[in-house]
């Protein structure tokens, strides 16, 4: 190393050392401690916003399936994780969704099964049983996640059938004859535009208001189990 380069290291390191705004010692490590908490909420928000969102859930149109909160019994939600439309909006028939649905309640997020998706035919029937059954396409969907047998609800009985729209799906609560979903005009087929996303995992339960509010935490992980 030459001279001159000897002296530009010795003036840098100077400089290094007399700089009055590195902070140094216990507020030093305190400083850079802060930075590194900073940087990792940082990327903990960015991953909320574009890759999954926590979402509580209210009401009781997915009991059993998901326990929503009851203001009038005082009982607070499940949390689930979503998987954010930004990451993928491939959704399939079984799939608990978040949809914010202009038409009802000013967008408010609602939480719902898909049924069927864009070019799949729901026909609804009477069984011998002297309950309502959905056929996606034909086939008799097996719902044992239902809270109860189906009731008929406006044009929704024996025999009804459509299709649904390219770029919609048909969504349904799990407590079938408490749910305001896709078989209310206000709600409709969902335009795949207004699904927020999928949810993925139960990460805290919500009190139970049917079990005097208790939470049961074994109901905890993946919804698809």
């Amino acid at each position: 190393m030459d001279k001159n380069e000897d002296l530009k290291q010795k003036k840098k390191k100077k400089e290094k050392e007399d700089n009055p705004f590195e902070p140094k010692g216990v507020a030093g490590t305190a400083y850079f401690l802060l930075h590194d908490i900073v940087a990792i909420l940082a990327v903990i928000v960015v991953a909320f916003v574009f890759a999954a969102r926590l979402v509580g859930v209210s009401g009781s149109s997915m009991y059993p399936t998901l326990v929503g909160a009851q203001e009038d019994a005082n009982a607070g939600g499940d949390y689930l994780i979503l998987r954010s439309n930004v990451l993928s909006s491939d959704y399939r028939q079984g799939d608990i969704v978040v949809a914010c649905v202009p038409s009802f309640q000013n967008g408010k997020p609602i939480v719902k099964r898909v049924i069927a998706v864009g070019g799949q035919t729901v026909r609804f029937e009477t069984g011998a049983d002297g309950w309502q059954h959905v056929y996606v396409d034909d086939v008799l969907q097996s719902e044992e996640h239902i809270n109860e047998p189906m009731e008929v609800r406006g044009p929704y009985g024996n025999g009804y059938s459509f299709t649904v729209p390219a770029g919609c799906y048909f969504l349904m609560g799990d407590n079938r004859n408490n749910s305001t979903d896709s078989r209310d005009d206000r709600v409709g087929m969902v335009d795949e535009r207004y699904i927020v996303g999928k949810a993925l995992w139960l990460v805290f339960p919500g009190q139970d208001s049917r079990k005097e509010n208790v939470r049961t935490w074994s109901r905890l992980g993946d919804l698809y189990d």
